[in-house]
């Protein structure tokens, strides 16, 4: 009764994007997720176009506009001395000509919907125990349901999408360091506006003394904040969320000016330590999403790699199961490979970005650089996604 032929823990975009895929390729699938939907979940909320191409797959590209996914064309980024760059969606567009905003609430919601409608057994309200055991070949998955009641699960294949700090975190050395800034630790922030105008088709990214903020319009008149700052920062500003925006966003002056009338709607949000990077695989187990690695969030690039790595896990399982191949650690590998191939390239040019644009020096030096020659700006756009190769075609 218990027995599957894949599990998946976590339901975010990673999670619910392999588990649909798999249980309409007739895979006997169960979704475990710890929280109930809707939930709202620290993200930038900012969809690339390349995940248009996994919606449309998916069959959700018009639930995502009919759920009020805001249509974003240009994304500007404005440095603390006064600089702005435009970046045209099109740029990095894969058959779709924008990008999206939308809440991680609803969209999440859809995901799991769409998993749940292709076959899979979805259980929400599902806390899994991080003491992971295999039998023979067979992953056991304990948790406890929603009434508190022990449950034990089977599968050849588990896929931990669980998120950066999920089920088997503490389990799997980080292959990075802490990232810090200047000696003191990365969190991030999120939380909901109103009364921002002058939004409709961008996406705002500003970076500030110790880190970097967005703006991108979401559903329901609502203008989503997320921000990454420091350890010292968020001491010094003690609780005071004015004064943390003070430190933050609003010692940038084109970010003062876009918050100028901004009203708060919703809870805050907060996460950290962050660490960037690959996580060491945990034998038994597929890492997908954040909790296999986490990317620079500045560069767009965190939710691609969530539905990028669902896609390629689920296809390479289904591959597998086809060849008759039910080993986890030779479907590891095959996943590992592809990933490697799709993504090795955007983590080494995400790294490099990220040390440029922390000193003010060469930010500087970049962003006028960049602003003058439109060519070059492009290219580096494209080092950070996966059609970077179009550069040569």
């Amino acid at each position: 009764m218990n027995q599957y032929d894949a599990i998946v823990i976590g339901a975010g975009p990673a999670g619910s994007t392999a588990a649909a895929l798999m249980a309409r390729a007739g895979q006997k699938v169960l979704l475990l997720e710890k929280s109930f939907f809707p939930r709202h979940k620290l993200c930038g909320e900012f969809i690339t176009p390349e995940c248009g191409k996994v919606f449309d797959r998916l069959g959700v590209s018009e639930k995502m506009h009919d759920a009020g996914a805001q249509i974003i064309r240009k994304w500007t980024l404005h440095s603390p001395e006064g600089r702005s760059l435009e970046v045209p969606m099109e740029w990095i567009t894969d058959g779709h000509s924008h990008a999206i905003g939308l809440s991680r609430a609803r969209m999440d919601l859809i995901l799991l919907e769409c998993a749940a409608e292709a076959g899979a057994d979805v259980r929400q309200g599902f806390q899994v125990s991080s003491n992971f055991q295999s039998d023979h070949g067979i992953g056991v998955v304990e948790g406890k349901n929603e009434s508190g009641e022990k449950v034990v699960f089977r599968a050849p294949v588990i896929l931990d999408a669980s998120g950066r700090t999920g089920v088997f975190a503490k389990s799997t050395l980080h292959d990075d360091e802490l990232s810090r800034f200047h000696g003191s630790r990365l969190f991030g922030c999120k939380v909901h506006l109103r009364s921002i105008e002058g939004m409709k088709g961008i996406g705002e990214l500003f970076f500030f003394g110790d880190g970097y903020g967005g703006l991108s319009d979401v559903e329901g008149g609502k203008t989503n904040l997320c921000f990454l700052t420091t350890e010292a920062t968020l001491m010094e500003a003690k609780g005071d969320r004015e004064k943390l925006l003070d430190l933050t966003m609003r010692s940038n002056p084109a970010g003062s000016a876009r918050l100028k009338n901004a009203v708060i709607d919703g809870e805050w949000l907060g996460t950290g330590p962050l660490k960037y990077g690959r996580r060491r695989r945990m034998p038994g187990v597929i890492s997908i999403g954040d909790a296999g690695a986490f990317i620079d969030p500045f560069t767009g690039s965190g939710m691609l790699l969530a539905f990028t790595s669902g896609e390629i896990a689920a296809d390479v399982i289904n591959r597998s199961f086809a060849e008759g191949v039910r080993d986890i650690e030779e479907i590891s590998e095959r996943y590992e490979s592809i990933f490697r191939s799709t993504f090795g390239l955007r983590f080494r040019a995400c790294s490099m970005l990220r040390s440029l644009a922390f000193k003010p020096a060469t930010r500087n030096f970049m962003v006028s650089l960049l602003s003058r020659h439109k060519s070059l700006m492009k290219i580096v756009a494209l080092s950070t996604r996966q059609n970077w190769q179009s550069l040569t075609d």
